[in-house]
């Protein structure tokens, strides 16, 4: 009944969940017995995505921008456009496991039903390019559909950067980057932020505790180093010198405060760094209207919560929604979940009001 009674794409759906719960489950046991890398076991069950195909309402083309250093794929429906706005997606997958192609079913779905110009971008993957790389890609895109607005048919003071998971971290760095970089660009009109990955401050405390965090560890190891040297240091408040502002003001925590960076070069300490963690940034007072997507039963419920509430207490407009039932990941299957959908069609009514 959740996969929409039978119809084929639901089976199609339903399918391929079960494929990839094999072979992660297939992949883990690879990875006890040295068969193949953790990377490796990360990765290779994602390519069953490809099962999944785009919307068949939706044009799209794959190209390089930026000197030819940065894949896209610019995604436009048929029909016509229901306004001038334009979208930059940022995929999820830890950084690490997905690409902009096994996103090609859900990112078309959102340019559907959006009915808007829509730009995924293929960012670069760690461990093989860690932090700056994939907020670099993701930045230096919606400089260049603002650069390049009357090509694409877009107004460039109206742009929304949005994000699943890992992607909604890029989405909101992108927006906090963007504000301090912008260089005479407008600035981005709205960030969609579908249960992000925004700190690794504390995760011992909230919806961290009691949830295997393994995988999100070495995701974020990953994404910062290029390897797994900061698996027990994130997420470890006795390593992370200093409290940061955002926990002060959620438990008033007096500690020695946390001195937060700015950088966009690669090093150990960007796991203070507002670029890399959003929620470490100190004054978010002028990040655009936001719309933030938790679940309940999610280990990292609380990023996305105390990122709201954060940006409220500085004056940001935001849209705060929680979902009680629905796992990590739902929203991937945009034509073929319900609950899905739903909340696609929340977002896109969002959008259009925003405007």
């Amino acid at each position: 009944k959740r996969y929409g009674g039978g119809n084929k794409e639901s089976l199609s759906a339903l399918f391929l969940s079960t494929v990839l719960d094999t072979l992660y489950a297939a992949c883990r046991l690879a990875r006890r017995v040295n068969l193949v890398s953790d990377v490796e076991a990360m990765r290779l069950p994602t390519y069953a995505t490809y099962l999944l195909k785009p919307h068949p309402e939706v044009l799209y083309e794959k190209c390089t921008i930026h000197d030819d250093q940065i894949k896209v794929i610019i995604y436009k429906p048929r029909g016509p456009l229901s306004n001038d706005g334009l979208i930059v997606y940022a995929h999820g997958g830890g950084w690490v496991a997905l690409t902009a192609r096994m996103y090609h079913s859900t990112v078309s779905w959102i340019c559907h039903e959006v009915a808007m110009v829509t730009i995924s971008v293929d960012y670069r993957r760690p461990p093989e390019h860690p932090f700056p790389a994939a907020l670099e890609d993701t930045y230096y895109t919606v400089k260049w559909a603002q650069h390049n607005a009357k090509r694409l048919g877009i107004d460039p003071r109206k742009v929304i950067v949005m994000g699943d998971s890992a992607g909604g971290n890029l989405a909101a760095a992108t927006c906090a980057l963007h504000r301090d970089e912008n260089h005479g660009f407008p600035p981005i009109k709205l960030q969609v932020l579908i249960y992000p990955v925004l700190g690794c401050y504390n995760y011992n405390a909230g919806s961290y505790l009691d949830k295997d965090l393994e995988n999100l560890r070495k995701y974020v190891s990953y994404y910062i180093a290029g390897d797994l040297s900061l698996v027990e240091t994130a997420g470890n408040p006795d390593k992370m010198w200093g409290v940061p502002a955002y926990w002060r003001s959620l438990v008033g925590d007096k500690g020695p405060e946390m001195i937060v960076s700015r950088s966009i070069e690669a090093g150990p300490d960007n796991l203070r760094n507002c670029y890399a963690f959003p929620l470490f940034d100190d004054d978010p007072s002028d990040l655009p209207a936001t719309f933030v997507l938790a679940l309940s039963r999610d280990a990292i419920r609380d990023d996305g919560a105390h990122y709201a509430e954060w940006l409220q207490e500085h004056g940001v407009r935001v849209r705060y929604v929680e979902e009680g039932q629905a796992n990590h990941g739902f929203m991937f299957l945009f034509g073929s979940d319900e609950l899905a959908l739903k909340y696609l069609r929340d977002i896109t009514e969002y959008i259009h009001s925003e405007l």
